[in-house]
C-alpha cells in the first residue's frame, strides 16, 4: 500500500511539475498569440466589433465666445469683452461604412460617419441661445482679395472694391448675431456663400457649403472625415491601426511641404502595442495632419495603470519653440510688394526678399491650408500655453481663465496591450482680424486673434470595459501565477511521494 501511494503520488507530482514548467515556458507566446487573434481587425474578430461601431460613450462639450460689447468695438475700437456660454453638450458616436478590405497588403479602406445628439441635462444652456461673434462669412470673403493677382491676373484693387460694394448690398457688418443651433449643426444663411455660383470666380473664391456653422454637414455624413485606409494588423502587429492613406493619397502635400507632408500616425481607435515613455501619434482630418502626444507621466484610470501623454508646446510652439513645425505652422504672411490704388507696384517700396509681415503667436497652428484658406487659427482653449500677449487685445473683465487642469489635451494608455483609457481633446478657433483696405467694415480695425469657439472631446469606459481591461492588465502575468502555483503543488506532492516511498522502505527494513 505504502509503495502504490508513493507511486501514484510521485507520478502526479511530477506531473504536476512538468505542467508548471511548462506554463512558465510557453504561456507568453500562447497568450501573445490568442491576444494577437483577438485584436487583429478582420471580419468577425474581436477587436473589429468594436471598431466598426464605436459603443463606448463619447462626449462633445462645446463653449463659445460672446462679445457683449460689439457696438463699441465695431464703432469705437473698444476691446472686445468676451463671456464663455456653455458648455452645449452632445452624445457622439462613430460608425464605420464602406469597410473594404485588402488582404494582399493587410489593409482596411473606410468612411467614418460621425452623429450628435444634444443632451440637454448636460449643458448649460439650450440650443437657441443667441450669440454674437465675429461675421466669419465676410472675414474669409474679403481674405479672399488680401492678395494681389491671388484671384486673377491685375485683380488689385479691382476686387476689394467689388467686395466692398457687395457687402454694402448685403449689409454685412463686422460682427454678426445668431442662435448656437445655427452656429453649430444648422448653419448660418449668408448671400455671400453662394455669390460666385456662375461666375468665372466660382473656383478662385472657395465657399465650399451654402451654410455656415463650425459642425455644418457633419453629422450624419460619412463624407466629411474623408476616405481613410489603415493596417489591420494581420500582416505586423506592430502596423495595427496606423494609416496608410486618406482621400487615397499616401502623403499630405497637398497641404504641407517638406517633412510635414509625411502621413503617419494612428487612424484613431487602435496603437501598436509595447507603447513606451516617449510619445505617440495620431492623424486627424480636422487638422490634416499627424498630431504628437508626448508621455507626460505614469498614472491610473478607473484603477488601471497605464501611460499619460499629451500635447505641449513642441505641438503648438512655433518655429522659435520647435524648428520641425516650421512647414506644419508657417508665419500667417510674408511681406508683399507694395502696390498703389491703381494695382501698380510702388518702386521706391522694395521688401527684402522673405521678410514676415506678420510672426505668429507662440501657441497658434495655422489651419488656414486645410480650412480653405479661411483665416483660422488653432490654440489650446482660453489661449492656454498661448503667448500671454494674445489676452491683451481684449478687455480685462473677460472670461479667459487658461489652465493645465481644464484645457489641455492628453491621452491616457495601458501601454502594453496599447489601448486608451481615457482621452481630452480640447481645442479652440480663433479668426485672424487685420486690417483691409478699400473694404469699408475692416479699413479700421485691430489685429487680433479673435477667439470663436471651443470644444472638448472626451471618452467615458463603461463598468463591463473597465473590468475586462482590469482583467486584461494581470492576464500577462496569469502565466507566472498559474506556473508557479501548479509547480509549488507538483514539487510539494513530489516530496510527499518521496516521502511516502521512504517510509515504506523504512518499515519494510525494520520488518
Amino acid at each position: 500500500m505504502w509503495a502504490y501511494c508513493g507511486h501514484l503520488t510521485g507520478v502526479l507530482g511530477l506531473l504536476g511539475v512538468l505542467m508548471g514548467a511548462l506554463t512558465f515556458a510557453f504561456y507568453g507566446d500562447i497568450y501573445e498569440a490568442i491576444y494577437e487573434k483577438a485584436m487583429i481587425v478582420t471580419p468577425g474578430s474581436y477587436s473589429y466589433e468594436m471598431w466598426s461601431e464605436i459603443t463606448i460613450p463619447m462626449y462633445m462639450k462645446v463653449y463659445f465666445y460672446n462679445c457683449t460689447n460689439a457696438d463699441d468695438v465695431q464703432n469705437h475700437k473698444a476691446k472686445p469683452l468676451m463671456k464663455q456660454l456653455g458648455p452645449y453638450t452632445f452624445l457622439e458616436k462613430h460608425k464605420k461604412e464602406g469597410i473594404l478590405f485588402n488582404d494582399d497588403e493587410g489593409t482596411v479602406k473606410f468612411n467614418q460617419t460621425k452623429y450628435w445628439w444634444f443632451e440637454p441635462e448636460m449643458s448649460n444652456g439650450t440650443m437657441d441661445d443667441v450669440i454674437v461673434t465675429i461675421n466669419v462669412i465676410a472675414m474669409t470673403a474679403a481674405e479672399s482679395t488680401r492678395w494681389p493677382n491671388s484671384m486673377a491676373e491685375g485683380d488689385y484693387p479691382f476686387f476689394r472694391y467689388m467686395m466692398n460694394d457687395t457687402f454694402a448690398e448685403t449689409k454685412e457688418e463686422m460682427f454678426m448675431s445668431t442662435t448656437i443651433r445655427e452656429i453649430t449643426f444648422d448653419g448660418v444663411d449668408s448671400p455671400l456663400l453662394t455669390m460666385m455660383e456662375g461666375t468665372p470666380l466660382e473656383d478662385a473664391v472657395q465657399m465650399p457649403f451654402d451654410k455656415f456653422g463650425w459642425f455644418y454637414g457633419r453629422n450624419g455624413s460619412g463624407e466629411y472625415d474623408g476616405l481613410f485606409e489603415m493596417f489591420t494588423g494581420e500582416k505586423d502587429i506592430g502596423k495595427i491601426g496606423q494609416i496608410k492613406s486618406w482621400n487615397e493619397e499616401e502623403d499630405l502635400s497637398k497641404f504641407y511641404t517638406k517633412g510635414c507632408a509625411q502621413l503617419s500616425g494612428s487612424a484613431g481607435e487602435f496603437f501598436p502595442p509595447n507603447r513606451d515613455k516617449t510619445s505617440i501619434s495620431f492623424f486627424t482630418p480636422d487638422l490634416c495632419r499627424t498630431i504628437f502626444f508626448n508621455f507626460k507621466e505614469e498614472t491610473e484610470v478607473q484603477g488601471i495603470s497605464g501611460y499619460k501623454y499629451w500635447l505641449d508646446m513642441n505641438f503648438m510652439g512655433n518655429a522659435s519653440v520647435n524648428a520641425s513645425n516650421e512647414c506644419y505652422n508657417p508665419h500667417p504672411d510674408l511681406i508683399q510688394q507694395p502696390k498703389d490704388m491703381y494695382g501698380q507696384d510702388i518702386p521706391s517700396l522694395k521688401p527684402l526678399e522673405g521678410a514676415i509681415d506678420l510672426p505668429l503667436y507662440n501657441g497658434m497652428l495655422n489651419v488656414t491650408s486645410c480650412k480653405f484658406n479661411a483665416p483660422a487659427y488653432v490654440s489650446f482653449p482660453h489661449f492656454y500655453m498661448a503667448d500671454p500677449a494674445l489676452l491683451d487685445h481684449f478687455h480685462e473683465d473677460s472670461d479667459f481663465w487658461p489652465n493645465e487642469a481644464e484645457h489641455s489635451s492628453y491621452l491616457s494608455m495601458m501601454p502594453e496591450p496599447g489601448i486608451p483609457l481615457d482621452v481630452a481633446i480640447r481645442m479652440q478657433i480663433n479668426i485672424l482680424m487685420r486690417p483691409l483696405e478699400y473694404i469699408k467694415i475692416m479699413e479700421d480695425i485691430d489685429t487680433m486673434m479673435f477667439p470663436m469657439i471651443w470644444f472638448e472631446s472626451s471618452t467615458v469606459l463603461p463598468d463591463d470595459i473597465v473590468s475586462q481591461l482590469k482583467f486584461l492588465e494581470i492576464a500577462p502575468r496569469l502565466g507566472n501565477i498559474i506556473g508557479g502555483v501548479v509547480l509549488g503543488i507538483g514539487v510539494l506532492v513530489t516530496s510527499t511521494g518521496g516521502f511516502l516511498l521512504f517510509k515504506r522502505s523504512s518499515f519494510g527494513t525494520s520488518v
